[in-house]
């Protein structure tokens, strides 16, 4: 995890290349306390981005979360997590995700959490999460429907199919795409363009499109990650990640 600042921009990178940026739990807490160094900060934007090129963020890391074998476990990981993409999402200051490989499950929570997203135009990205037998927890089924619309959305999350960035642009789920070569120094100026405004008038704007369009929505929580603890600790949930590990583990060999 890398919190670099650029003038008034902040940049938030997810940088675990053995995991495919995966997200472990150490990684929530070291989200939550870069988001609360952001907030402290004079920063006026912040983009969150992934280490390398390949992948914005994988998801949750399987290996590391497997741990997670109990019914309170599993609602105390997904409560963690939801906060922090709360507390991203609430964030005072514009947020923009620098999709710069590809996003899946989690990960594709994590895009969905920031303000505005700005892609590679060669990424693909999934609400995948079905494909484990479980359901997305952290806050993205709402803010997936808010951007994209009930159907699109539940094609997305109960079909668990992938999407090129150029579909992702059509149906709103992301703001902008960029070739490759330009990704970097675009999403960087683009954000200097934002943090040119005074801070108050950023936060201004924020909080009243907050006010009328809702980012976060606490009063659901306890619901969907009830719902997601006991699709984390059912069977089928870990015979299908078995799986998965097999079909990873047989393409290694293959290549």
């Amino acid at each position: 995890m890398r919190l670099e600042g650029f003038g008034e921009v902040s940049v938030l990178t997810i940088d675990r290349p053995g995991a495919r940026n995966a997200i472990a739990r150490p990684t929530m807490g070291e989200l939550a306390a870069a988001l609360d160094e952001v907030a402290r900060s004079s920063a006026r934007v912040l983009v969150v981005t992934g280490g390398g090129e390949r992948v914005f963020v994988s998801g949750g890391d399987l290996k590391e979360l497997g741990e997670v074998r109990t019914l309170e476990a599993a609602t105390a990981m997904a409560k963690q997590m939801r906060s922090v993409l709360d507390q991203l999402a609430t964030l005072p200051i514009p947020v923009i995700a620098a999709v710069n490989g590809d996003a899946y499950g989690g990960g594709a929570e994590v895009a969905v959490a920031c303000d505005i997203r700005v892609a590679v135009d060669d990424v693909q990205c999934a609400f995948n999460q079905i494909s484990l037998g479980i359901m997305p927890a952290w806050g993205g089924i709402e803010r997936l429907t808010a951007l994209v619309g009930r159907g699109q959305a539940l094609m997305l999350m109960t079909a668990g199919r992938s999407i090129t960035a150029e579909r992702a642009l059509q149906i709103g789920l992301f703001d902008e795409i960029v070739g490759r070569s330009q990704f970097h120094e675009h999403w960087l100026e683009f954000a200097g363009q934002i943090a040119r405004a005074p801070k108050e008038a950023l936060a201004g704007i924020k909080a009243a499109q907050h006010a009328a369009f809702p980012v976060a929505h606490p009063d659901l929580a306890d619901a969907a990650i009830d719902s997601f603890a006991h699709t984390w600790v059912a069977d089928a949930h870990w015979e299908m990640a078995d799986e998965a590990e097999r079909r990873r583990r047989s393409a290694r060999i293959g290549n």
